[in-house]
């Protein structure tokens, strides 16, 4: 392998616009392909087993209403004194809204609020869509299943909702499903900052324009080209939303590190008196073989993802995996491309010098740190050791699962939905529980379930089942007394899983 890299190197070195146009050509490809072909990334959490994914399947096969995505719209009047019951203005408005929201593509229905509050008060907060003091009021939006959806879904949602809330006397907030499902992650600033400590230390380290943004331009370039190439891998694979943001903090690490290994090692070789094509083929053929290698572990750790059994993770994995690829070839055939453009400037600050020579790499600072480290390796190592142990303690207390609106930035309107949810309703009514029952050979077994999960103290009311008599399968929808990321939800849902759910059906075949 050694001598194909060498060779390898040597040759990108030589013929640097040929490898260039090559890389080019490809990039114009993949992103073309992308723009025209690519198909829209999604999150389809499903894990073969869980009993929650059972009841999803059950309701997608008989083509519950349940199975599609809901979206939520929560509405308070402008004024803080005023409630939907007292204010005819403000129940004209919540007309408005919910005949709208009825009109948009797609929807299968909404719940009737305002018929609710045309009503007695106590069937109006009965009802769940309007909370006690009037204060607020909910109207969920049905869609079909996300199968059936796309983006554009949700952008005719939110410009519905700027268009109302401008023209009406109430506030508007909105979320639920369609907008997990759909909803573009903002840009990161971790990672730009991240981006900016790494140009900072790498042109303090090497002193060198051109040898800083080596690194810095291959990682970003073959994180875009990777993260384009996923709308494509979703042909063989449903890659899900998120992976390209594990991927953005996996291929920068990676992107840069690789390119790291080569850059040294060059200029180690300029300053050993090496030609440039010379020490490139060097630099491809030792510090190269590092990075298939090292490129080559990671790729094989993350498709352990698949070890799991859980689709999305194995997906994911594929979309991150392919990222990493990318950094290892445009390591080992585009960044000597560049290296050897730039020949002897990548010792320099960007000035041209003509005397620009053979000149030593090696720190002398470094080098001393390196002598003292190896001298006392040994409390070094245990040092270290027990420094990373204690910054690794937390993960035994890690609790697994997926983040609700309730973590998302004050400023989004899905955060903003969520805490008037909990202010008006009760912090569970932000995770309703869907429990499918198929009755084919017991309806009767409905009523005695139900009373069951309603005298779990971790349930604060179930609502009137739904029941499908064509395709024999009933929902009941349960409100948590906690919120969806408390511990006491968790150990409410396994109480059920465990005691009320088998008390009740094990004497029964439904």
């Amino acid at each position: 392998m050694s001598q194909a890299l060498y060779k390898m190197g040597r040759f990108a070195a030589r013929h640097p616009w040929k490898v260039i146009g090559v890389w080019l050509l490809a990039t114009f490809l993949i992103v073309a392909a992308s723009i025209g072909l690519g198909r829209q990334l999604e999150d389809t959490f499903t894990a073969p087993g869980l009993d929650s994914n059972d009841a999803a399947e059950l309701l997608a096969a008989v083509g519950s209403d349940q199975a599609g995505l809901t979206a939520q719209v929560l509405l308070t009047p402008s004024q803080p004194t005023a409630n939907f019951f007292d204010s005819a203005d403000d129940r004209a408005a919540l007309d408005r809204v919910q005949a709208a929201l009825a009109e948009l593509p797609d929807v299968i229905g909404t719940t009737d609020t305002a018929g609710a509050l045309r009503g007695e008060r106590a069937a109006a907060t009965g009802s769940g869509l309007v909370s006690p003091d009037g204060g607020v009021a909910l109207i969920r939006v049905q869609y079909p299943v996300v199968e059936e959806l796309d983006a554009g879904h949700l952008a005719s949602l939110e410009e519905l909702g700027r268009e109302l809330a401008v023209s009406l006397p109430v506030r508007i907030e909105m979320g639920g499903d369609l907008f997990f499902a759909f909803s573009e992650p903002e840009t990161g600033t971790g990672e730009m900052i991240g981006l900016v400590a790494a140009v900072v230390v790498l042109l303090v380290a090497f002193g060198s324009i051109v040898a800083m943004g080596l690194p810095i331009g291959m990682a970003l370039f073959g994180l875009a080209l990777g993260v384009s190439a996923m709308s494509l891998i979703t042909y063989l694979v449903e890659i899900p939303a998120f992976a390209p943001v594990m991927a953005s903090m996996v291929g920068l690490g990676v992107g840069i590190d690789y390119a790291l290994f080569l850059v040294v090692r060059h200029r180690e070789n300029l300053g050993a008196g090496m030609a440039v094509p010379e020490a490139v083929g060097k630099a491809v053929a030792t510090a190269g073989q590092a990075v298939v290698f090292a490129g080559g572990t990671v790729v094989v750790a993350i498709l352990g993802l698949a070890v799991a059994g859980i689709p999305f993770l194995t997906a994911a994995g594929i979309g991150i995996s392919v990222v990493v690829l990318i950094m290892v070839l445009a390591s080992v055939t585009l960044l000597p491309a560049f290296l050897g453009l730039a020949g002897h400037r990548i010792n320099r600050r960007g000035r041209r010098d003509p005397m620009a020579a053979a000149v030593s790499t090696v720190s002398a600072r470094w080098q001393r740190w390196g002598t003292h480290v190896s001298k006392h390796a040994w409390p070094y190592a245990i040092g270290v050791t027990v420094v990373l142990l204690g910054l690794s303690a937390p993960v035994l207390s890690l609790r697994l699962g997926f983040p609700d609106e309730g973590t998302l930035p004050e400023s989004r309107t899905e955060r903003q939905a969520y805490d008037l949810v909990s202010a008006g309703f009760g912090a569970g009514t932000n995770g309703p529980l869907v429990i499918a029952v198929d009755i084919g050979e017991d309806p009767s077994v409905l009523r005695p379930l139900a009373a069951a999960i309603a005298d779990d103290p971790g349930i604060v009311g179930v609502s009137a089942p739904e029941i499908d008599a064509g395709a024999q399968v009933a929902t009941l929808i349960a409100i948590p007394t906690t919120a969806p990321q408390d511990d006491s939800t968790f150990e409410t849902i396994t109480r059920l899983r465990s005691d009320v759910l088998p008390g009740v059906l094990d004497a029964s075949p439904a």
